[in-house]
């Protein structure tokens, strides 16, 4: 497929850190799969009052390829397939095997809708005024103080619901695994294969994800 090299793209990642990577994986994993499509972007915070969906990240794309002279598009696993359908960035699981393409999506299941929740424990629970005071930093503090405690109530409900919340602290902390490292102590992609597929890209945000969060 014909990569088109020339759309404008506007990523809204949350927090206003140029060159710096931000506490969401999602955000991280969508720079990942348009930086090795050698796609340039642009970044800004945008919010989440101003997002389709109430999600970050979202993207303003503006092409000659698209129907809409700017589209805004939600969701990173969206935003990717959408890129993805229109040849923007690659798809990196085309040269696989059926079994790997099912491996790969059990996987990014497994972060993003297991190890996510045992983040959002450690980050809105355990560490709920260093992340209130990152997400809703362009909140003035006295309205800071209600929005936070509207979030940290509704992760409680959703953690509670989702089932992580009714577990032991140590026993969240087992969910979250460990890491591995290559026999070689390098760099590897989790298939094994020569290139990444879509799960390297989720793992990457998590990664950095833990690496910078400080909550």
């Amino acid at each position: 497929m014909t990569i088109n090299a020339h759309p404008k793209i506007t990523l809204y990642r949350g927090w206003p850190d140029p060159g710096q990577y931000v506490w969401s994986p999602f955000v991280t994993k969508l720079e990942f799969r348009l930086r090795i499509s050698n796609v340039s972007y642009t970044c800004t915070s945008g919010s989440i009052s101003s997002a389709p969906k109430g999600k970050i990240p979202y993207i303003d794309l503006e092409s000659s390829i698209t129907d809409a002279e700017v589209e805004t598009l939600p969701d990173s696993t969206l935003i990717i397939k959408r890129l993805t359908s229109l040849g923007v960035i690659q798809d990196l699981n085309t040269a696989i095997q059926p079994r790997d393409v099912a491996l790969d999506l059990a996987l990014r299941a497994l972060l993003e809708e297991k190890l996510y929740f045992c983040h959002t424990q450690e980050r809105w629970i355990e560490n709920y005024y260093t992340m209130r005071d990152h997400v809703l930093w362009a909140i003035p503090y006295p309205v800071r103080v209600f929005e936070g405690w509207m979030a940290w109530r509704a992760n409680v409900k959703r953690l509670w619901d989702q089932g992580t919340g009714r577990l032991e602290r140590e026993v969240v902390r087992g969910n979250g695994g460990e890491g591995k490292q290559a026999d070689d102590g390098g760099c590897f992609w989790i298939l094994g294969g020569e290139d990444p597929t879509e799960v390297d890209a989720t793992i990457f945000g998590f990664v950095v994800s833990v690496l910078v969060c400080e909550a």
